[in-house]
């Protein structure tokens, strides 16, 4: 064993060497310090130095673009290049075979970067945030018309694309009927007995609360009251079935949706007789107070944009062959920080290791109880029973001597930690602004169901390219043994995980409605972004009677240096 792990560590040594072990958040990293610096044209230009709009991260190459000249304000440039995204996307959602072929004969950097459903939905919604800020800046009707026009289009495409995802993987309501079901009681104790700790029924990315509370404020912007009411009760609704409580967010975002909702129900007349008993049912008393006369003064919408997408970090693990007890076992090669390798070695843990009490009284039986708990929580064990004699003779076995290096994607602790609280003082009041969409909290989720076939493809993929190696060497003579040495480099080089995301996406969303009189008002907002990192902002908005306006803010953090827009509105 410490023979194997020698040689192991020579092979990972000439990997590093070789391969540089880079990632995609590395390779974007300086377009993304200069965009938290607000400079936007030397943050373009290094992106497209970095990403090849016809490559494999085209469709990164037009959402990370897309998102620096929204931010610029440069909303025509942004929508042209996320128009051609939202193309690509679309193309890229059924897997071709040329890219599979692609990924497992090398890693699945290679193969073309097709997105998840989340940044798919996202896309419109920056086209859609577009057309909006658009039609906020301009006083020519029929301009600002088309332009809410194009929003309330972007709009209709989210509600469509979240349909369909519901369609496929079923509603929060069908989720929470499955679980009242005796059988899902009982699946839930045996998956506890055999070590699994992830319900990932409850990761299932399903729809998007915040994307139909956001369509409510650009329909309600648009003086379509009814179809404001109905976004803003999927919202609500979809906040309180579950999506909340998934993505961590705060507990008050689902009774502000009901608020709106009942606002809606009140400007479009004909519910004088449900809505003073869904505010009975949904609202606090302060809340229904606020009723009685926000529709007539008027009130400012803050949507805060909140830091950056966490980036997805390579995690080794060693895979060996142990014929003894015929088994595949992986442990955890940990590297970097202390606080790096504690992270690795939770994710290794959460997802991957053996934590079986059945396996514990097996190695137990075995007399092997003392190894076990060593282990345990350390090593993954997968047992190849009547299939060893077919793996050996495919000459498997023989090729995985010395060990393999498997690479898999993880998120680091920190990254799935939620911001600090962020608060709009108005004329000397304090406003808390609540968490609305916790993309970050979406994307490790999203990672997290992935994880099984992840290590799955990455194990079959690594061991198809050790046995090419292997099938090398056995020309026999030093030639042989050379090209197999070489081959057996050449494998643990090329292993590298899918590290790619869409990173300018903001990492979490918030907002706050707050109603004012008529008049000028000073407002600032305080953020602590991450623990000791503040970032503020300062304006003046002037508000008439029955007016929304709506102010759009992007907060990096310490090191942001970018002019944030000023509040806009009809």
């Amino acid at each position: 064993m410490l023979k194997q792990l020698r040689l192991f560590g020579l092979l990972a040594l000439v990997t590093v060497w070789i391969s540089g072990c880079a990632t995609y958040g590395k390779g974007v990293q300086q377009g993304l310090d200069l965009t938290q610096k607000g400079q936007y044209k030397e943050a373009a230009a290094s992106l497209e130095k970095a990403l090849d709009p016809k490559g494999a991260d085209r469709l990164l190459y037009f959402t990370e673009l897309g998102v620096v000249y929204h931010l610029a304000g440069d909303y025509v440039k942004s929508n042209q290049l996320l128009e051609t995204a939202e193309r690509l996307a679309e193309d890229l959602y059924t897997k071709r075979v040329s890219d599979m072929l692609t990924a497992a004969m090398s890693n699945p950097r290679q193969g073309t970067y097709r997105g998840n459903d989340y940044e798919r939905v996202f896309i419109n919604y920056y086209k859609a945030l577009n057309y909006f800020m658009i039609s906020l800046q301009t006083d020519e009707p029929r301009a600002k018309q088309k332009a809410l026009e194009g929003a309330r289009i972007e709009s209709r495409r989210i509600d469509m694309l979240l349909a369909a995802m519901e369609n496929d993987k079923g509603s929060y309501q069908e989720q929470a009927d499955k679980e009242k079901s005796m059988f899902s009681k009982l699946l839930k104790i045996f998956n506890a007995l055999s070590g699994e700790i992830i319900d990932k029924d409850k990761l299932v990315y399903r729809n998007d609360a915040y994307g139909n509370y956001m369509a409510g404020i650009i329909y309600e912007q648009n003086r379509e009251w009814d179809d404001a009411r109905v976004a803003y009760q999927k919202a609500a609704k979809l906040y309180e079935e579950g999506y909340r409580e998934q993505y961590g967010l705060d507990a008050g975002i689902t009774e502000q949706a009901w608020f709106d909702c009942i606002r809606m129900m009140q400007k479009s007349g004909g519910w004088e007789n449900e809505w003073p008993r869904l505010s009975q049912k949904k609202l606090s008393s302060a809340k229904r107070a606020d009723l009685a006369n926000f529709n007539k003064n008027g009130h400012l919408v803050v949507i805060e944009h909140v830091g950056m997408m966490p980036q997805r970090e390579e995690m080794n693990l060693y895979l060996r062959a142990d014929a003894s007890t015929q088994e595949f076992v992986i442990y955890p090669v940990l590297t970097g920080s202390v606080q790096e390798q504690l992270d690795q070695r939770f994710w290794f843990f959460t997802l991957y290791a053996d934590k079986s009490i059945l396996g514990l009284l097996g190695s137990a039986s075995d007399g092997k109880l003392a190894q076990a708990m060593m282990e345990f929580g350390n090593i993954k064990r997968q047992s190849i029973g009547p299939l060893w004699s077919i793996v050996e003779g495919m000459g498997l076995i023989k090729a995985l001597e010395g060990g393999m290096r498997v690479t898999v994607p993880y998120y680091r602790v920190p990254s799935m930690l939620a911001t600090k609280g962020s608060t709009l003082t108005v004329d000397g009041q304090q406003h808390k602004l609540l968490s609305s969409e916790s993309l970050a909290n979406l994307a490790v989720q999203q990672q997290l169901l992935n994880a099984s076939s992840e290590i799955q493809e990455a194990m079959a993929r690594e061991a198809l390219k050790n046995l090419t190696a292997y099938k090398a060497s056995s020309v026999g003579g030093q030639a042989g043994a050379l090209l197999g040495f070489v081959g057996k480099i050449a494998a643990n080089a090329t292993s590298a995980a899918e590290t790619r995301n869409w990173l300018l996406l903001p990492r979490e969303i918030k907002i706050t409605r707050i109603p004012l009189e008529p008049g000028q008002h000073a407002v600032r907002l305080t953020s602590e972004v991450l623990p000791g990192q503040f970032d503020a902002e300062e304006t003046t908005v002037d508000i008439k009677a029955g007016e929304m306006k709506v102010w759009k803010v992007r907060t990096f953090g310490a090191a942001d240096k970018s002019k944030k827009q000023k509040p806009v509105g009809l």
